[in-house]
């Protein structure tokens, strides 16, 4: 009987230490670490191109600068999120493209602002294209719908046809904007700033905004100020006023009319003491006021 006390004793103290080495790793090899997925991509737009009709899979192409910091941000966070690269990796032949390095593409493509990425079928007919940056759930969804036909230019178009709404019409002529086709996306700003004339559904202060900033890009920075200026009389207690004066300071800058500019920035800075573009406003003055020497030839 003593014996087989001994016996039951061990095999108890045996199943303790089996039990201790399996929670403490003891006497095992340590457990692999899973080494997080990385986005596989190509650096010109015909390689992804080639690879998606040989595979027959849709392409995504990415416009960068080095000089943009929310291209930066979406390198370090977006596409480096493991559901995210997972899901391009499967899904799309990818490509990274610097558009003041290849600017025939950027330009054939009317990419104006970064970072833009332009989602494409396999025979390279764009299906829809994100401007800016987006957490990644935000990107995989709009990523998703966009494959999908929601959310894209043609699907916003179809709702315009059959129920116009001011909501509506102002996606249509983002989309279009976005695009580079200014003579498209003004005929649905107009009509967003017809069917609103009072802002109820606050689309018309950001209607007038764009098309503002569609003549400055054209150059006309006279026809840009005007409008600018008709903001700042219509909404001026709302955040649209604010946005219309820095950009008369800007677009006077790119005028050339250097003492209008500063007089602008410094009004800004007076009237929105506490905004975000404050900093931005103050460097511009300063650069305004001491420029740098020209470069020795």
């Amino acid at each position: 009987m003593k014996l087989l006390r001994i016996r039951i004793l061990l095999t108890g103290l045996s199943l303790i230490f089996g039990m201790f080495a399996l929670l403490t790793g003891c006497g095992s090899k340590e457990t692999d670490v899973m080494t997080p997925p990385t986005l596989n991509f190509f650096t010109s737009f015909a390689e992804a191109s080639q690879a998606a009709a040989t595979n027959d899979k849709p392409f995504m192409v990415k416009f960068y600068t080095d000089w943009c910091t929310w291209c930066k941000v979406q390198d370090t966070t977006t596409l480096v999120d493991s559901a995210v690269v997972s899901f391009l990796n499967g899904t799309f032949a990818f490509a990274k493209v610097n558009a003041e390095v290849d600017t025939a593409t950027a330009k054939m493509h009317s990419v104006g602002g970064y970072p833009t990425i332009v989602i494409f079928d396999s025979k390279g007919n764009e299906i829809d294209r994100i401007v800016g940056h987006m957490p990644p759930a935000e990107f995989m969804e709009t990523v998703n719908n966009y494959l999908n036909g929601i959310g894209t230019l043609e699907y916003y178009l179809g709702m315009a046809d059959s129920a116009g709404t001011g909501e509506v019409y102002f996606a249509v002529a983002d989309k279009y904007n976005d695009r580079g086709k200014s003579d498209e996306a003004r005929i649905y700003y107009e009509k967003v700033i017809n069917a609103d004339p009072d802002n109820k559904d606050g689309f018309t202060d950001q209607s007038m905004m764009s098309l503002g900033n569609i003549l400055r890009r054209n150059g006309d920075y006279d026809g840009a100020i005007k409008q600018f200026g008709e903001i700042i009389r219509k909404f001026k207690d709302n955040e649209a006023a604010a946005d219309a004066e820095i950009w008369t300071a800007i677009t006077y800058r790119q005028k050339g009319d250097t003492a209008k500019a500063i007089q602008w920035f410094e009004g800004f800075i007076k009237n929105h003491p506490e905004s975000s573009d404050t900093a931005y406003a103050l460097a511009q003055i300063e650069k305004l006021k001491n420029p740098p020497p020209p470069e020795e030839k």
